[in-house]
């Protein structure tokens, strides 16, 4: 089987550069996106431009603490329907460039094999994204390459911003089998806190972990990080060929329990334009919106959702409709996982008008 060479694609500090491309007078200035509308010295940082984050701002600190360590920063009021143009016009150019799967509103992942089988550099196809978006859009992105999606993207992680990095998977063990567990994608806080009881400190320690062993520790999500440490993994791109599919949805786990409606409802807002936009692809409508949560990291997933006359593709509803479950049914109440899921599709040829 061929190797296939991947990038993926991560748009620098995403929200904040969007608010900077858009008035150029904002470039090169501290800028926090966040507060509330009628209070913008309250609220959570939804995002921050890297000249606020080199005072110490990060997201989702309260920007109350944030004013205290960046008293120069300038507040702007989020805008997702901003956001989701700009993240149109990036997927739409990364089309171009080969095959992609859209990891969030501002990640995707791109497939550059067959360039690269006619002889053009992983590093000038790379090269030449970042002038594009840079010289089109005003926008910053850094880039990993490797040959599965987990190693591009933890390769794309290392040199922010407006970074290359390239690892093949000798050179992906040789850098990151040093480092502690908390640098592997997909391992959070309570699983490291668990390897760690059985003297699995750094990546290097997990791979060469007994694969017995590391199962009965995680069961088959042991499997699946013993893989990803090894730089082996998925190298299949979903590019929205899911025709059959009754049910779409995102989640995360976090490493923590959280209860932050904000943070949680600011993290909806990307998994839904990301949904929304596959389904318009599709030319569908969503009756059935949910949202799925677990309170326990070892129970089962549970759902909350609410079936409509009217179907719906619209990321502004869809995000009202979220909003709604959410404070129905979880609010201040902490959670280990949550995402969104869409369900019972129409296609929109068969939706009529309500006159009445």
């Amino acid at each position: 089987m061929s190797k296939k060479t991947i990038l993926l694609v991560d748009m620098n500090s995403f929200f904040a550069s969007v608010h900077q491309a858009e008035n150029p007078s904002l470039l090169n200035k501290p800028i926090i996106v966040g507060g509330i509308p009628n209070n913008k010295n309250k609220g959570m940082v939804i995002a921050a431009s890297y000249e606020a984050k080199n005072k110490g701002v990060y997201t989702t600190m309260s920007v109350y603490e944030a004013l205290k360590k960046c008293p120069n920063a300038i507040i702007v009021e989020r805008n997702h329907n901003l956001y989701s143009s700009y993240s149109k016009i990036i997927m739409d150019f990364l089309r171009l460039i080969g095959p992609i799967e859209k990891a969030s509103i501002d990640e995707a992942y791109v497939d550059i094999t067959e360039r690269v089988a006619i002889g053009t550099e992983p590093r000038i196809i790379a090269e030449y994204i970042q002038k594009i978006l840079w010289e089109k859009l005003t926008l910053g992105c850094s880039i990993g390459c490797s040959n599965t999606k987990t190693s591009a993207k933890m390769a794309a992680d290392i040199k922010k911003p407006f970074g290359y990095v390239h690892l093949e998977q000798l050179q992906f063990c040789s850098f990151f089998h040093p480092q502690k567990l908390n640098k592997l994608h997909g391992c959070g806080q309570k699983t490291e806190e668990k390897l760690n009881k059985h003297n699995i400190y750094t990546i290097g320690d997990l791979a060469k972990a007994d694969p017995l062993h590391l199962k009965l520790i995680l069961g088959v999500r042991g499997e699946w990080l013993q893989k990803v440490s090894l730089g082996r993994g998925s190298d299949k791109l979903n590019t929205d060929r899911e025709k059959g599919d009754k049910t779409i949805g995102k989640e995360k786990t976090f490493a923590q329990p959280i209860s932050d409606s904000e943070v949680l409802m600011n993290l909806a807002s990307k998994m839904i334009e990301s949904l929304c936009s596959r389904l318009n692809n599709k030319k569908l409508k969503a009756y059935t919106i949910a949202i799925v949560y677990k309170m326990e990291w070892e129970e089962g997933r549970h759902s909350k959702s609410i079936t409509l006359e009217q179907g719906t593709s619209d990321p502004n509803m869809v995000n009202k409709l979220i909003e709604k479950l959410y404070e129905d049914n979880l609010s201040d109440i902490p959670i280990v996982l949550f995402g969104v899921r869409l369900s019972n599709f129409r296609e929109n040829k068969y939706v009529q008008l309500s006159l009445f």
